[in-house]
């Protein structure tokens, strides 16, 4: 495809934005629009055009206005990738400031030089890479000399060219498109639908019109559609347009990918698209851009590395103490945070305000959720019996349902998609608290009556009729209709229930695997079990790390079974934090922080945080608490929406969010680490891959991220 179909479709919008302007009267607008056109620093997401810029610059000695330019391109596009890629970014600025020198030397314009160590020679003095550069204006013949002759060779230039000009249309390639644009790539599909449609008519019917001669109509016919039709100009334009962001089949920079050779490594100056084969970034030792550009103390194993790309991360310090839960709404666009001073948060990562901020001084928050069919309700789950419906328009708390007192703790509340209901787990509050005689509850309650539907008590004799130890349930989750819901409890055991009876048509139990060796640190306790995608298997974690994939057709069948490398985080307690036993209230100061702020300067002052019985809060402000003892793992595991991947706490102690594959079980993509341990994670796929990882620092990070897959 030649630069004139590039340009074209943004020829196109930006000649309907003139044509819009102009219709509504906003001159001023248009002429500063025109002006901004005529200065595009992005040259229309061409490579070749933003190198011949950074060229000018060189061939003018420029430096000054080389380097704004490239700072404007790093933080235009460079500091969105992934971390991986940062090193490969440094190396193409070092090589372009390298390129700079030797085209002023070759010049005769040795003051050129001299002027470029003046000025940031106290900057690169130290960096390895630039220590026998400094005596480039000392060289009696540059050429010839063994430190610089490789910069001075036509290869090197044009190596470098062309692997600077795959790196960045690696990059356009890949960027996502604004609405606009994607409108104008179905009107060309359609335009391309339209024109064949007339073509098959026309050959049609002057198929039929001839019939008569030839006798044998019908098979021409079916000849002629069936013959391969030329492309047209629109479907060169759709192609090309589809090509800018091919995240799959195109050369984006992979871990096991690298580029064939050819015969030529210039640079084409009508193609935008990966020229060249072998393509080093590096300077001496002419290592693959591919290659040089992956660091390999990231590398991980599975068969779907990184399927990811990380398009942006940005961390939010709304809370003045640690992060005990935090969740997306369901539609996405907003966080609700719950810190250990018991402050929930509801806010947007978008870069709206803070839209409200709910203190509970009586209890302790213990669970929260948003309503499925909108944003507009909000649940939080108390260790006093209560589940408090926070109305966001209103900005009120309008009704407080109340759970037995003999299971005050609410553990995990589920909406339906489908209905006004929601069901709840509640336990005992304390451990001692009939363990061996009644061990919970699980309630639907109707959002539109406000009244209970169904109750269902977890009582010893459950266990005499099944054989399965009851237990208080951890974590539930509705099936894609509302009409079943599975349960998994403190001791291992999965029960799926029939909500129009609310009795479970099937239970089975981890301990029941006999031909597996399952750890037994989390003692069976199930951190996150749902239904996979296509609704025919469960899948379960446990707080022993062990990921399950179980059979719902088979009950008690598993269907692959793999271990959650890193997770749960070893515990790493500080003596004050791991004699925590009861609740307790900690003062609580105003805060005065913004939401959108780049780095958390709070400290973790102790958060309470349960995992079924006890809990507590520590007073000993110690930042290094990692995310062991007493923590909640069921905030710590979060499913992705087709259950082909799994978020974590796990990497770097449990200072970083992990992605595993939930196929293998295998780490695939490593998320960017906090300044203290994380307690929670989420994901939304609302609007594209998004997730959350909030810490004992107060911060909450939001990742997002587009998946690697052609459009």
């Amino acid at each position: 495809m030649d630069s004139f179909q590039v340009d074209s479709s943004f020829q196109q919008v930006d000649e309907l934005i003139k044509e819009y302007l102009l219709f509504r009267g906003f001159s001023a607008t248009f002429r500063s629009f025109e002006s901004e056109c005529r200065n595009d620093k992005d040259k229309r997401f061409q490579a070749d055009k933003i190198i011949e810029e950074l060229y000018t610059f060189i061939t003018n000695s420029d430096i000054n206005a080389l380097i704004d330019y490239w700072k404007y391109l790093d933080l235009r596009y460079f500091s969105r990738l992934d971390a991986r890629f940062f090193g490969s970014v440094k190396k193409f600025e070092e090589n372009l400031l390298k390129y700079y020198l030797v085209y002023a030397t070759q010049q005769k314009r040795r003051e050129k030089v001299l002027e470029f160590f003046d000025a940031f020679g106290t900057e690169l003095n130290g960096n390895s890479g630039w220590t026998k550069w400094f005596g480039l204006p000392f060289s009696r013949d540059p050429t010839i000399d063994p430190n610089y002759e490789i910069f001075f060779t036509k290869q090197w230039l044009e190596m470098f060219t062309i692997s600077l000009h795959n790196f960045l249309s690696a990059i356009f390639q890949n960027m996502p498109l604004p609405s606009l644009l994607c409108f104008n790539i179905d009107r060309l599909q359609r335009y391309v639908l339209e024109d064949e449609i007339k073509t098959l008519r026309n050959e049609i019917n002057s198929i039929k019109n001839g019939k008569t001669e030839t006798g044998n109509g019908d098979t021409e016919i079916k000849l002629k559609i069936n013959k391969p039709q030329e492309p047209t100009n629109y479907t060169k334009m759709l192609q090309r347009a589809r090509s800018l962001f091919d995240q799959k089949d195109k050369n984006v920079p992979s871990r096991s990918q690298s580029i064939q050779s050819t015969t030529s490594n210039k640079v084409n100056s009508d193609n935008n698209s990966v020229k060249s084969a072998e393509i080093y970034a590096d300077d001496l030792c002419l290592t693959p851009i591919f290659e040089y550009a992956i660091d390999n103390s990231q590398e991980l194993p599975g068969e779907d590395i990184n399927p990811f790309t990380i398009m942006s991360q940005e961390i939010y310090s709304e809370h003045t103490s640690g992060i005990s839960l935090a969740k997306f709404s369901h539609k996405g666009n907003l966080i609700a945070s719950c810190d250990a001073d018991n402050i929930v948060s509801i806010w947007s990562y978008s870069g709206a305000p803070v839209k409200s901020k709910i203190d509970n001084l009586n209890s302790n928050i213990t669970c929260l959720e948003w309503e499925s069919r909108s944003d507009k309700l909000f649940l939080m789950g108390t260790d006093e019996r209560f589940v408090k419906i926070y109305n966001k328009e209103s900005q009120s708390i309008v009704h407080e349902f109340q759970t037995d007192e003999h299971f005050p703790r609410v553990k995990q509340i589920n909406c339906s998609p489908v209905e006004p209901l929601f069901a709840c787990s509640s336990s005992p509050k304390e451990v001692d608290d009939g363990w061996n005689n009644v061990n919970g509850s699980l309630i639907t309650w109707n959002l539109k009556t406000m009244m209970i539907q169904d109750k269902f008590i977890l009582e010893p004799s459950m266990s005499k009729a099944s054989g399965l130890p009851v237990a208080p349930i951890e974590t539930l989750q509705f099936n894609h209709n509302g009409q079943m819901l599975v349960t998994g409890d403190r001791l291992g055991c999965i029960r799926i229930f029939d909500i129009r009876s609310f009795k479970p048509i099937m239970e089975w139990s981890l301990p029941k695997i006999t031909n597996i060796s399952l750890s037994k640190k989390g003692n069976g306790v199930i951190c996150s079990s749902r239904f996979s995608f296509d609704e025919n298997t469960i899948y379960v974690v446990d707080e022993a790390g062990d990921l399950m994939q179980w059979s719902i057709h088979k009950p008690g069948t598993i269907i692959s079974h793999s271990h959650l490398n890193g997770f749960p985080p070893s515990p790493s307690l500080s003596p004050n934090h791991a004699s925590l036993t009861k609740p307790s209230f900690r003062k609580r100061t105003s805060s005065t922080s913004s939401v959108r702020s780049t780095k958390s300067n709070k400290s973790f002052s102790g958060i309470y945080l349960t995992n079924g019985f006890g809990g507590g809060s520590s007073n000993n402000g110690n930042n290094g608490v990692t995310n062991g003892g007493n923590l909640n793992k069921v905030s710590m595991v979060s499913f992705s929406n087709d259950t082909k991947h799994v978020l974590c706490v796990g990497g770097n102690g449990g200072y970083q969010g992990v992605i595993y594959q939930t196929s293998t079980g295998n780490q695939v993509q490593l998320l960017a680490p906090h300044n203290s341990a994380l307690t929670a994670v989420d994901w939304t796929t609302v609007n594209g891959n998004s997730v959350l990882t909030g810490a004992m620092d107060g911060s909450v990070r939001v990742t997002k991220m587009v998946t690697d897959i052609s459009i």
